[in-house]
């Protein structure tokens, strides 16, 4: 019933929201612009694997040029939409990340320690009926309801070589499953998926070379 409500919602999503990119280009950067013309200020260079929202709906159709929503924070740490930079790429740059092959070698592993949610050590916050905050951050995976699956670790490797991947960018997300899509590009992982309690959902993306984390992006739509 979970993976039916998520799946329905990754629709819904997909049809009215944002989607999620990096960028193809041989010098591995690509300029963004505040506006959306060659000669407009640029404001930020994208690198490669640097994942990124995108807006079809905000430039027009015959237009060269895409918006585009990149988080300030690398890490997606407490970071809401005055968080978000909102410049425009060439089109002819973007890369959604569903045109991205499937990785299906074994150099790369990746998966969640899951367990029930545990209240011990842990301070929450509430508005009168709903968590607002737990250990005082922002959490993501339900719509205001105590989470009931937690991440206590996450396993990831390389080569048999393991990446060391900090408790503070586990220990606000919940709802999680061991569902994911990898994909690779150059010598990067990208790991994606939607999480849900059937309301509070987000799509995590999570990007690794061999030796750390790189990125981590959360968004709600």
């Amino acid at each position: 019933m979970r993976k039916i409500l998520i799946l329905t919602f990754i629709v819904l999503c997909n049809c009215s929201y944002g989607q999620v990119a990096i960028i193809k280009d041989k010098d591995g950067y690509t300029n963004v612009r505040k506006e959306p013309n060659i000669n407009s200020k640029v404001i930020y260079k994208l690198k490669d694997s640097e994942v990124f929202i995108y807006e079809d709906s905000d430039t027009a159709e015959n237009s060269n040029w895409i918006a585009v929503n990149i988080f300030k924070n690398k890490f997606s740490i407490e970071s809401g939409n005055d968080q978000l930079l909102l410049g425009y790429i060439h089109k002819s740059r973007l890369y959604p990340l569903e045109k991205l092959k499937a990785y299906n070698g074994n150099r790369f592993s990746f998966s969640y320690k899951l367990q029930k949610f545990d209240f011990e050590n842990k301070i929450t916050n509430y508005d009168g009926k709903y968590v607002t905050k737990i250990n005082g951050r922002r959490f993501y995976g339900t719509d205001g309801n105590i989470p009931k699956i937690q991440v206590s670790q996450i396993n990831a490797s390389v080569d048999g070589k393991n990446i060391n991947i900090p408790d503070v960018l586990f220990e606000d997300i919940f709802e999680c499953d061991n569902d994911f899509v990898i994909n690779k590009n150059k010598e990067d992982y990208i790991i994606h998926q939607w999480n849900s309690d059937g309301a509070g959902g987000y799509l995590i993306v999570w990007v690794l070379d061999k030796n750390k984390v790189k990125q981590r992006l959360i968004f709600i739509p």
